[in-house]
């Protein structure tokens, strides 16, 4: 349960945001421009596995969908670089707020704004680009949200062993791209090398475009996302896990404005 200090920090990082929305609305945007650059590509890599109908965006709207939410895995842990570079750090751990309230009031508005950023891509996709999901809307939020907490949790650990934000760009901007290609969120599984096929289920993002492939695609409903989620919600604990060892509240981080 949430206490009233991670309500009151939560509440203050969503100010944050609102202030300056141009990362929100960059990857909302960019994301559309890329599925209407690429869907007839996608359209053409998926008739030839068989989806005669497909149009492309039933590839392209998921992929860019997690792509862009995996490259934004680094916002979390810069609102903690910035306390640092603002002076607050020391102040907000010198209140009654706990350790377990200042992670999740700032964790939990990013893990909102991925799945709303995710969500949007999904409604905006069908009268954009034609995307028909087949399956279960629910299925999709599922997946949505898992997907969101295991990013989430990788950004944590991506923050706990960054000194500075330019460590935390740089890992972050590799990492992401990593989850995003070798997941198979910029071409399909099928078309990778068989190396990259074989590395691919080590990957998070490989399950949620599995699942979405399994729901979009061929009609599946909830069952058909049971272990895709099931396996995000394992690496969210694992990278939360590893975050919790590894991160040091005493630690001095440097920030770059």
């Amino acid at each position: 349960m949430s206490s009233p200090a991670s309500w009151t920090i939560m509440r203050h990082e969503f100010r944050v945001m609102l202030s300056d929305p141009s990362t929100v609305v960059f990857v909302v945007l960019m994301p559309l421009l890329m599925v209407a650059i690429m869907k007839e590509l996608f359209a053409t890599s998926l008739q030839a596995q068989g989806y005669a109908d497909a149009n492309g965006s039933e590839f392209g709207v998921p992929a860019m969908a997690v792509a862009f939410s995996a490259f934004g895995v680094g916002y979390a842990g810069f609102t903690f670089f910035r306390d640092h570079g603002w002076g607050t750090w020391d102040r907000l751990r010198a209140t009654p707020a706990r350790s377990v309230d200042i992670i999740l009031g700032k964790v939990v508005p990013t893990v909102l704004v991925t799945v709303v950023q995710m969500l949007l891509l999904f409604v905006l996709g069908g009268p954009l680009f034609g995307l028909e999901v087949s399956g279960s809307w629910p299925a999709i939020v599922v997946l949505v949200v898992v997907l969101a907490l295991a990013l989430s949790a990788f950004g944590m650990l991506v923050t706990s062993v960054s000194r500075t934000t330019g460590q935390l760009n740089a890992i972050g901007s590799v990492g992401g791209m990593a989850l995003a290609l070798l997941g198979g969120a910029w071409v399909p599984i099928d078309t990778m090398p068989q190396w990259a096929q074989t590395v691919a289920p080590l990957i998070p993002t490989y399950w949620a475009m599995e699942g979405f492939t399994d729901v979009i695609l061929d009609a599946g409903g909830l069952e058909a996302v049971v272990v895709p989620a099931a396996v995000l919600l394992l690496f969210a604990a694992v990278f939360t896990l590893l975050s919790a060892w590894r991160f040091r509240f005493e630690e001095s981080k440097v920030y770059y404005g």
